[in-house]
């Protein structure tokens, strides 16, 4: 596998067809005379669309041969402009609306009258509802988004490389006295700026990150993100991270990190989280089973005396930044080229600190590639 130039480019139509010719594959294979989507990320996988869930519902229908697309006619100017592949729309007056007119209306046209339809888990019970066909529950669409294609790594490179400079750019930042809100300010202009200059058919709505520093009262709480307002002071852990989705395409970077020294407590738990992170990595590969790397972190953590991790060794990236497939007990999952995932095993010493490193990772035919490229060892994480 050879990696692609990073790109913030639009996705092309054969793309888009090639994602619908994969979907419908796995139609016939399930017997299914149509396939309906609700989740605006799968929407937004198919038609380069990004939407939020409102009253006003979206939904997208597959047949065998065609696409239709259910919208507001108040949003057909904003679909037409983003849109890319070619589907017809359904457009309905508004919600409420007399009958006739109603989204439901549209959606019955686009239902084929025999066979079963596919549904997938996040279709609201409203919008099921209304299939008088017999249903199925398949995550069809979820499943052609586990490997990604060239266009989307390029996509995934171009969103790590952007935060890991955005992770750099906070970490300049720490000194003694400094609030986190003041460290993490240029994040988000420059996340802006990236776009900007370097996609020209941007979308703000498919843009959802963050940079955040974590001073060492809150690391041993992952997503306690309420220290904006804190201050920086000499010891750690520290914890900086970027993560989310940036122009349709998600990744994360973070790093357990110093200002000017390292506490001699903190060495050992950061040295185990290490060892940690290199199992993972070692065992990191096509055909590799990912409960089974959930499994070798966290007996490395019971090794040392720590208790089990809060949460799994890595997750997935695509259109959002956490998806399947996963590296966690309980998903024998078989690991493939193109698949990408976070590598982000922790150490966790309730009302004390934590320790964790994350980052974006491809895997290839023969292992892996690091996409958010960025120092990794105690003695190069000193700050300040």
């Amino acid at each position: 596998m050879t990696m692609p130039p990073l790109t913030a480019a639009q996705v092309s139509p054969p793309e888009i067809a090639e994602r619908h010719r994969k979907v419908r594959e796995k139609m016939e294979k399930a017997g299914l005379s149509a396939y309906v989507s609700f989740d605006p990320n799968n929407v937004y996988y198919l038609t380069n669309f990004a939407n939020f869930v409102h009253e006003r519902p979206f939904v997208l229908v597959l047949t065998m041969t065609e696409t239709f697309f259910v919208v507001p006619v108040l949003e057909v100017p904003h679909v037409l402009r983003h849109k890319v592949g070619d589907f017809r729309l359904l457009s309905y007056a508004e919600f409420p609306a007399v009958v006739g007119s109603r989204w439901s209306d549209r959606f019955a046209e686009a239902l084929p009258k025999q066979g079963t339809i596919g549904i997938e888990g996040a279709c609201p019970a409203y919008l099921q509802a209304q299939i008088p066909n017999p249903v199925k529950m398949l995550n069809i669409i979820d499943e052609v988004r586990e490997i990604k294609s060239a266009h989307e790594i390029s996509r995934i490179a171009w969103t790590s490389d952007v935060m890991t400079k955005a992770l750099a750019m906070m970490l300049g930042k720490v000194q003694p006295g400094v609030m986190v809100a003041h460290a993490i300010g240029d994040v988000t202009p420059y996340f802006y700026q990236r776009c900007l200059t370097e996609s020209p058919q941007y979308n703000v709505m498919s843009t959802h990150a963050a940079g955040l520093i974590q001073p060492p009262a809150y690391t041993d709480d992952p997503h306690n993100f309420s220290c904006l307002t804190a201050t920086c002071e000499p010891g750690g852990p520290f914890l900086g991270l970027v993560a989310g989705k940036i122009n349709g395409y998600g990744a994360e970077i973070e790093r357990t990190f110093f200002l000017q020294t390292i506490p001699e407590e903190a060495k050992r738990p950061f040295d185990t989280m290490m060892e940690m992170r290199y199992k993972a990595y070692d065992m990191l590969k096509p055909g590799a089973i990912g409960s089974e790397i959930d499994a070798a972190c966290q007996a490395i953590a019971h090794g040392a005396g720590y208790e089990t991790p809060l949460h799994r060794t890595g997750h997935s990236f695509g259109v959002t930044s956490h998806e399947a497939p996963f590296l966690a007990l309980g998903e024998d999952n078989v690991i493939q080229p193109g698949m990408i995932f976070s590598i982000e095993p922790g150490i966790y010493i309730k009302g004390t600190a934590g320790y964790r490193h994350s980052d974006t990772v491809l895997v290839t035919e023969t292992g892996y590639e690091i996409l958010t490229q960025y120092p990794d060892r105690k003695e190069d994480l000193i700050v300040g």
